[in-house]
C-alpha cells in the first residue's frame, strides 16, 4: 500500500495516521458535546430606574439571583471565569414600593454565545425607592500649597458658574448646603488663567451633580513686601463687646509685622488700623497674678495681604482680680 502512494504522504504513514484518527475523534466529541447540559450560577441584580422623579434607596431585594443556563460547556466554563449579571431597567415607578417580575432577557449573555437562560429564581425582587429632588447650591473651593516666591493672589478666586445642579433622594440632597471642589494645587500655578477643576464626588453616593467640573480663573501679578513696625497687641473682646478681665499686662505690647501682596493691595493698608488681637476665649479663666501664654491673630488687613507677625503668641498676666466690664484698663 505504501508503495502506491507518494513519498511525502508514504513516510511515518502508520504516525499520520493515527493522528488523523485521534483528529477525528476528538472532533467527534467537541460536536457531540451535550448541548442541554445546564448549571446554576449567582448572578448580581442591576436595578436601573429610567424615572428621573424617583432614585432606588438601597439594593434591590434579593441582591442576587440563581440562573439556570443551558449551552456549550466552553461558553458554560466562560459564564463561570467572567461572571455576568442581570439588568433590570424600571421606566416607570407606580410605588415607593416595587415588586419586579424578572425577565430571562435581562440577563446579560455575550454576543454569538450559545448560553440559554432557563430559569430565574426567585422570579421577582422588590425594588425600594424614594422621591428625588433637584437644587441648586453653591461650590466650595480649596487649595493646596503656595504660590511661587515671588507671586500673590490679584484677585478672589473666580468660578465660572458659582453654583452647580443638585439631583438625588430628598434626604440626602436636604443635607446639602454646597458642593466641594478638588483642590486647586496653587504651586502648579506660574501665570495667570483659568483652571478646571472636577467636583469632589466623595460621599455622595449617587447624587447627580451638573456640569461635572467648573473652571476657577485665578489672577496672580508680582507680590512685595511692607513691614508695620510696632502694630500694638490687644485683648479681644467678647460677643457683648466687652473684655473679660479689668486689668491685663501683655507682653511685648508690640509686634512687628511683615505684609506680603500686590502692589496695590499692600500699599493700601493703613498702618493705623492694624492689630495684633489676644482671642477673647484665650483670656477666660485667667485667675488673678497668674500669666498665660496665648496666641495674636491679626486684625485689619485685606483678604488677600499676607501678615505674618514677628511673634505668634504673647504672654498675659492678670495683675488684680477685676471684673468682667466694658470700660477695661489695659496696662
Amino acid at each position: 500500500m505504501a508503495a502506491l502512494l507518494p513519498p511525502i504522504v508514504s513516510r511515518n504513514w502508520r504516525l499520520k495516521l493515527a493522528s488523523l484518527g485521534l483528529t477525528v475523534v476528538v472532533w467527534t466529541l467537541v460536536r457531540s458535546e451535550p448541548a442541554s447540559q445546564g448549571n446554576l450560577f449567582t448572578v448580581p441584580v442591576q436595578a436601573q430606574v429610567g424615572d428621573l422623579n424617583w432614585t432606588l434607596s438601597g439594593e434591590p431585594s434579593p441582591p442576587t439571583v440563581q440562573v439556570r443556563f443551558r449551552g456549550p460547556t466552553s461558553d458554560l466554563i466562560r459564564l463561570a471565569s467572567e461572571g455576568t449579571t442581570l439588568r433590570l431597567p424600571l421606566d416607570i415607578v407606580s410605588s415607593a414600593d416595587t415588586l419586579v417580575q424578572l425577565r430571562r432577557d435581562w440577563v446579560v449573555v455575550s454576543a454569538g454565545s450559545g448560553l440559554v437562560v432557563e430559569d430565574i429564581a426567585p422570579a421577582s425582587v422588590r425594588l425600594v425607592l424614594q422621591r428625588t429632588v433637584s437644587r441648586l447650591l453653591p461650590l466650595r473651593v480649596a487649595t493646596t500649597g503656595e504660590l511661587s516666591s515671588g507671586l500673590a493672589l490679584a484677585a478672589p478666586l473666580d468660578l465660572n458658574p458659582q453654583v452647580v445642579g443638585v439631583r438625588g433622594a430628598v434626604q440626602l440632597v436636604g443635607a446639602l448646603d454646597s458642593i466641594s471642589l478638588q483642590p486647586l494645587d496653587l504651586s502648579s500655578v506660574r501665570e495667570s488663567g483659568i483652571f478646571p477643576v472636577d467636583m469632589d464626588t466623595i460621599g455622595l453616593g449617587d447624587i447627580i451633580i451638573t456640569p461635572r467640573s467648573v473652571t476657577i480663573d485665578v489672577r496672580v501679578e508680582s507680590s512685595i513686601d511692607r513691614e508695620l513696625l510696632a502694630v500694638p497687641v490687644v485683648p479681644g473682646a467678647g460677643e457683648d463687646g466687652s473684655i473679660p478681665y479689668e486689668s491685663l499686662t501683655i507682653l511685648p505690647a508690640e509686634v512687628t509685622v511683615l505684609l506680603r501682596g500686590v502692589h496695590p493691595l499692600v500699599s493700601g493698608v493703613r498702618a493705623e488700623e492694624v492689630r495684633a488681637v489676644v482671642p477673647w476665649e484665650a483670656l477666660v479663666g485667667l485667675e488673678p497674678e497668674q500669666e498665660r501664654r496665648v496666641p495674636v491673630r491679626l486684625h485689619g488687613l485685606p483678604a488677600l495681604v499676607l501678615g505674618l507677625a514677628a511673634v505668634d503668641s504673647v504672654t498675659v498676666r492678670r495683675s488684680t482680680a477685676g471684673e468682667r466690664a466694658g470700660d477695661t484698663s489695659t496696662r
